[in-house]
């Protein structure tokens, strides 16, 4: 893997920071409008009503709701393909029945069916198994070519003397615009990090080995919380000089929601300690962690997961108050806007 320069006293990489890695597939790729297949060949002139309709029940289900490719923000390259793309297809009614089964969706395994309906991955290939960043892509990828892209949520104003609730209207097209994708230069899983605090405490080196979460942590955090599964996304790059405070905003809510996410998983994240892999000698070092430590692996997670930015900035209609929050994934997620 690519070397890391990391300032022992910053725990910030000293590196140039290269440019994003851009997609190979031109900016139309992963346009996330409704898909509609072609079955004008169905028709012949003068058919009737009936005709119609019993041509069209003879019509296979992957010509009624089509394949297309889809690059995920991986490439791939964790998984062992030649690159990342898939095929993907729209919701059916089978994909429908997935969703409305209560014990799925309680369980977080109604995503993991999803996938297998709506995607064509490489055989043997499981989808649990998907980064984190890959399978919240795909989500907001589906529900765009089955629904279309502009998708409808409501929020509430977190102003104490407002609380009022509003609906807004996204482009799910400017999502797949925030794609970081994921770069070759750094190496393969463990990506190994030098720790600053650790390092001049003990007089020497001292590094990690780290992975990026996948499908089955996700799945993991839900069944011992046995809470709804809350999804992981990548946010966009650290705030630069130069950004517009929207973007300033929309940026420091997104990191937030990465810290969060990857304090509580460290452990999870942290697969060796200089080279020991015990989960148990793993979780006793992640718990003493010195706050600069933890910092510099989540720094590092923040650049180079591959994945989307899901934040928006949201301004209230009723008080004008201006705040930044996830691209919400509720039960209307699945349905079209009323627009």
């Amino acid at each position: 893997m690519a070397s890391e320069n990391i300032d022992l006293n910053t725990g910030k990489t000293i590196n140039p920071e290269p440019a994003t890695p851009k997609s190979p597939s031109g900016p139309e790729v992963n346009n996330m409008d409704t898909s509609i297949g072609d079955l004008s060949g169905i028709l012949t002139p003068g058919m009737s009503n009936e005709e119609l309709v019993a041509r069209l029940v003879q019509v296979s289900e992957d010509k009624l709701i089509p394949w297309e490719e889809c690059h995920l923000p991986s490439k791939g390259l964790y998984y062992g393909w030649p690159d990342g793309m898939i095929m993907v297809r729209a919701m059916g009614q089978t994909a429908e029945k997935v969703l409305a089964t209560q014990r799925l969706a309680q369980s977080g395994q109604s995503i993991d069916y999803l996938f297998k309906e709506c995607c064509k991955f490489p055989a043997g290939f499981d989808p649990v198994d998907l980064l984190l960043g890959d399978r919240v892509f795909l989500l907001y990828y589906i529900r765009g070519i089955t629904h279309g892209n502009m998708y409808e949520f409501a929020i509430t104003c977190p102003n104490a003397s407002c609380g009022a609730v509003s609906t807004h209207t996204y482009d799910l097209n400017d999502l797949a615009r925030t794609i970081t994708w994921a770069d070759p230069a750094i190496g393969v899983e463990p990506f190994k990090i030098t720790l600053p605090y650790v390092s001049r405490a003990v007089g020497r080196e001292f590094n990690v080995g780290v992975r990026f979460l996948r499908g089955y942590d996700a799945n993991d955090i839900l069944a011992k919380k046995k809470v709804k599964q809350k999804i992981f996304a990548k946010p966009g790059n650290s705030v630069r000089s130069g950004k517009t405070p929207f973007e300033a905003r929309r940026q420091a809510a997104s990191d937030q929601a990465l810290d969060d996410s990857l304090s509580e998983n460290m452990s999870k994240i942290i697969i060796n300690v200089m080279g020991v892999s015990d989960p148990f000698t793993i979780r006793q070092f992640v718990e003493k962690m010195h706050a600069q430590d933890t910092a510099t692996v989540r720094e590092w997670l923040r650049e180079h997961t591959p994945g989307i930015d899901n934040t928006v900035a949201v301004t209230c209609p009723e008080c004008s108050t201006e705040f930044t929050v996830e691209l919400p994934i509720t039960e209307n997620f699945f349905r079209p806007s009323k627009r």
